[in-house]
């Protein structure tokens, strides 16, 4: 493959893998790793291919390829998510982060220094402000929409003393290149979690995954309302 890198699930008998609820995911960096790892406890249920891309050359790559290709219900994490759903009329699971996927970033993060910041999309860990206070954490919070609001995100907690990055894939990239080292926000349950969505968005009656995309329309407009737009490729 000329862009990107396409990465399928090891085959089954044609006829039981024709069957199958047709998986793509999209990812770029550290996702994509945890995504490899947990995809092959699918590989008698769907037929799951991993994209490496983000943002418009996924769109591209994807568009292009439903063309002549089938595909049941996209997954993706983060800000490569929410620009995937606003673009793309498919069933979508998204890879959310949990309270637990956070409790245990911070607990490898206090491994590596005692300033903490976590970086996160707009649309994850959206009750994170009430889980700080529960547990009494001197923790930096920001939130990003675009890629250049990341960047700044990172730039104003490493001006501040913050010495390690809890985030999406995104922040933990920005925060390397700032000297800043990074732990990934999301587990291997929250990946399992999207995929088993997947697999039911994908199994469903037609009916439901007319419904599926209709939400994903809906929220491709919620999304442009917050500002996802083509600065986030930036």
């Amino acid at each position: 493959m000329k862009r990107g890198t396409l990465m399928r699930s090891p085959s089954l008998p044609e006829t039981a893998e024709a069957s199958l609820p047709v998986i793509w995911t999209v990812s770029v960096s550290r996702l994509t790793g945890l995504l490899a790892d947990v995809i092959p406890e699918f590989d008698q249920r769907a037929r799951i291919e991993q994209i490496n891309l983000g943002f418009a050359e996924a769109v591209e790559v994807v568009g292009h390829r439903l063309r002549r290709e089938r595909c049941d219900a996209l997954v993706a994490g983060g800000s490569n998510a929410a620009y995937l759903r606003s673009r793309l009329a498919l069933p979508f699971a998204p890879i959310r982060a949990t309270g637990f996927d956070l409790m245990e970033a911070l607990a490898r993060a206090r491994r590596i220094g005692p300033r903490i910041g976590v970086v996160t999309h707009a649309s994850d860990v959206p009750s994170f402000r009430a889980f700080q206070h529960s547990f009494d954490l001197d923790i930096e919070h920001r939130r990003f929409v675009t890629a250049e609001d990341a960047r700044d995100c990172i730039a104003d907690l490493r001006a501040s003393g913050i010495q390690v990055i809890v985030g999406t894939g995104m922040a933990i990239d920005f925060a390397e290149q700032a000297g800043l080292p990074g732990v990934l926000l999301y587990s291997a349950d929250s990946v399992r979690q999207a995929l088993e969505q997947a697999i039911a968005l994908g199994t469903a009656p037609s009916t439901d995954r007319a419904a599926g995309c209709s939400a994903t329309r809906r929220a491709r407009r919620a999304d442009a309302l917050l500002g996802e737009d083509s600065a986030m490729l930036q």
